[in-house]
C-alpha cells in the first residue's frame, strides 16, 4: 500500500496536473458520445420527445434505440422527413425509467441496387459505385418517471473562477508515488493500488499528436469517461478525435466478461474461457444479428442466428421475424449435406445422386404436403419402393407436361385420361378391362365415320387370312394360334402391319356368316317348295 504522506514534488507535481481540466460542458439531457461534433442532426428534447435536425442529406435515416429492459425499438425516416421520437413509441405500454442508448444512422441515397442470381451475399460487386459507409451518431437520454429528463442549467464544473498554477518542465520528471489530477483531489488521499487518479465531474484524457510531416501519422485519439449532462450515460468510449467517430464504448454494468480476448486470440462474449476462435454464452437463446443497411446502394435486410435449447434457426427479421431454416438438437451426423460438385445428401456424407437420402433400420422417405391439397410419398422399404399419395387424391405420371397416366385412390388406372371407374382404362375409347377380359370401346359416341361392311370386302378379307400355329419368343414353350401381320389383308391390318384387333377379324367373319345364313335360308325355302311340289 502506499503511504499517506507525499512529498513536497509529489504535491507540486500534482498542482501541475491539476491545472488540466479535462471535461465537455454539453448542457442536454441527450448526449451524443461525439461530444460538440454531431456529424448527423442536431438534438431538441422535450420531456415527451425528441426532434432531430438532419445536418446532412440522407437516403435513409434510420434511428434504433435500446431500452432499459435491452429491448429495441427501430423507426426510419424518407428524405424530406422531419425525425421525431415519441416516448410512447418506444414504450407502448408503460413508458419505462431509466437509461435509453439510441444510434441515428444515416445511408447515402444511391438508390436501390438489384444483386443477379450469380452473386454471393459475400462476393465483390463489380457496378462502378464505390461502397460507403453509413454516418452514425449515438447518443444517451434518461426518463424518470416517465418523461425525459431536461437539465435546468449547465452542470456544475467545479473549480471554476479559481486561478490554477502552471508550470513547464523541460527536463524528464518521475513521480515516485501515486498522482491525483483533477479539481476533486484533496490532500490527503486514501490510495490503494492504483498509481494515477483523476477526480473530477468531467473526466477526459486527450492524446493530440502533433506531427507535422504529412507522411507521419498524426490522428488524435480521446478517452471519453461518461456523458456530461444530467440523466446521460455512463460509459468507457475512445474517441477517434480527427473524425470525431468513437469506435469503442463500454456502458456502465456491463456483465462479467462482456468481451474477453483470450492469449491464444479466441474471443469471449460473456466467458472468459472461449472455446472457438468467437464462443457466446448467454442464459437465453445467445444471437448474432446481420444487418445490411443502404449505406452501398443495397435494399436494407436484417438476419438473425440464434440458438437455444429448442433449435439453432435463422431468423428473417426483415420480413416479420419468419424462420426459414431450423436444426434441432440431437439431429444425427450428416443429417443434410453440401458437397462440392452440388450433390445433396441427407443421412449420408458421400451422395451418388444430385439429391440422395440414406436410412439404416428405418425408411429412407421424401413426403410432398401440402396442407391444404394433397399428400405424396417416395419411399425406400425392407423390400419394394414405396410411390404414391398418402391422401385421399389421384397419383398422376405426367411427361412434357401432361398426364399420362392416372392412379386413383380405389386403385384404378387410367392410361391416356384422367380418371376411371374400372381397373384398367386406356385412352378416350372407352376400352377398359376390369381384371376378367378385355372390353373395348363400341359405343357409337366413341365413333366417327360409320359405314356398312360390304360382303365383298368381308370375303376377300377372309380368303386371304391365313391362320397359322406359333410361339411368342418370350414364352417359346407355348403354342398360340393367329395370323401374321404382315400377312394379313389390309382391312384387318393396323397401319404399321405389327398386330391387328381381334374385333376387326370377328367383323369381317360376321359379315360373312351373315351373307351365308341369308344365302342359307334362301336355299332351305327352295327346298321347302321343291318338297311341295
Amino acid at each position: 500500500m502506499h503511504g499517506q504522506n507525499k512529498s513536497l514534488s509529489v504535491c507540486v507535481i500534482s498542482l501541475i496536473f491539476i491545472s488540466v481540466i479535462l471535461m465537455v460542458g454539453e448542457v442536454s439531457a441527450v448526449e451524443d458520445t461525439q461530444g460538440n461534433n454531431r456529424p448527423v442532426a442536431e438534438i431538441t428534447i422535450g420531456s415527451s420527445g425528441i426532434h432531430f435536425i438532419p445536418r446532412v442529406s440522407f437516403g435513409r435515416l434510420a434511428l434504433t434505440v435500446s431500452l432499459p429492459d435491452g429491448t429495441q425499438f427501430q423507426k426510419s425516416f424518407t428524405p424530406g422527413a422531419t425525425p421525431y421520437l415519441e416516448l410512447t413509441e418506444v414504450s407502448k405500454n408503460q413508458v419505462m425509467d431509466g437509461h435509453y442508448t439510441f444510434e441515428l444512422r444515416v445511408s447515402p441515397d444511391t438508390g436501390n441496387k438489384v444483386r443477379g442470381e450469380e452473386e454471393g451475399a459475400d462476393m465483390q460487386r463489380n457496378t462502378g459505385i464505390k461502397s460507403q459507409a453509413a454516418i452514425t451518431q449515438t447518443g444517451h437520454f434518461f426518463v424518470r418517471r416517465g418523461a425525459i429528463v431536461i437539465p435546468s442549467s449547465a452542470p456544475e464544473i467545479k473549480g471554476q473562477g479559481i486561478a490554477k498554477p502552471e508550470y513547464t518542465y523541460n527536463e524528464d520528471l518521475y513521480v515516485v508515488g501515486s498522482l491525483c489530477v483533477g479539481t476533486d483531489c484533496s490532500e490527503p488521499e486514501t490510495w490503494g493500488y492504483e498509481n494515477i487518479r483523476l477526480k473530477e465531474n468531467n473526466l477526459r484524457i486527450h492524446f493530440d499528436d502533433t506531427s507535422s510531416t504529412s507522411s507521419f501519422p498524426a490522428n488524435d485519439w480521446r478517452i471519453v469517461i461518461n456523458d456530461t449532462a444530467d440523466g446521460g450515460a455512463n460509459y468507457f468510449a475512445v474517441e477517434d478525435s480527427t473524425s470525431s467517430d468513437v469506435p469503442f464504448t463500454i456502458e456502465a454494468g456491463a456483465p462479467e466478461n462482456s468481451l474477453y480476448v483470450e492469449d491464444y486470440g479466441r474471443i469471449g462474449l460473456k466467458t472468459s474461457t472461449p472455446a472457438v476462435e468467437m464462443h457466446i454464452v448467454d442464459g437465453d437463446s445467445p444471437a448474432v444479428r446481420l444487418e445490411q443497411d443502404t449505406s452501398s446502394g443495397w435494399t436494407a435486410q436484417v438476419w438473425d442466428m440464434v440458438g437455444n435449447e429448442s433449435n439453432f434457426f435463422v431468423r428473417d427479421v426483415t420480413n416479420s421475424s419468419k424462420i426459414p431454416f431450423r436444426i434441432q438438437p440431437g439431429a444425427p451426423s450428416s443429417s443434410l449435406c453440401i458437397k462440392s460438385d452440388g450433390k445433396i445428401g441427407v443421412g449420408t456424407w458421400s451422395p451418388t445422386a444430385q439429391f440422395h437420402i440414406e436410412k439404416t433400420g428405418e425408411n429412407a422417405a421424401v413426403v410432398f404436403n401440402r396442407t391444404d391439397g394433397a399428400m405424396g410419398k417416395f419411399t425406400a422399404r425392407p423390400s419394394e419402393v414405396y410411390l404414391g399419395s398418402g391422401s385421399n387424391h389421384n397419383v398422376q405420371i405426367v411427361a412434357n407436361n401432361t398426364v399420362v397416366m392416372t392412379v386413383t385412390p380405389t386403385g384404378y388406372v387410367g392410361i391416356g385420361n384422367t380418371g376411371t371407374t374400372h381397373k384398367l382404362a386406356v385412352g378416350s375409347s372407352g376400352a377398359y378391362c376390369d381384371g376378367g377380359a378385355w372390353v373395348d370401346g363400341s359405343s357409337r359416341q366413341y365413333k366417327q365415320n360409320i359405314r356398312n361392311l360390304t360382303t365383298a370386302e368381308a370375303r376377300k378379307a377372309l380368303d386371304e387370312l391365313n391362320p397359322v400355329k406359333f410361339n411368342y419368343k418370350e414364352d417359346d414353350k407355348e403354342e398360340s394360334l393367329g395370323f401374321i401381320a404382315e400377312d394379313v389383308p389390309e382391312l384387318v391390318a393396323t397401319k404399321d402391319r405389327k398386330g391387328m384387333s381381334p374385333m376387326d377379324v370377328v367383323a369381317v367373319l360376321t359379315k360373312v356368316v351373315q351373307e351365308q345364313q341369308k344365302t342359307i335360308a334362301q336355299l332351305q325355302e327352295k327346298i321347302a317348295q321343291l318338297e311341295k311340289k
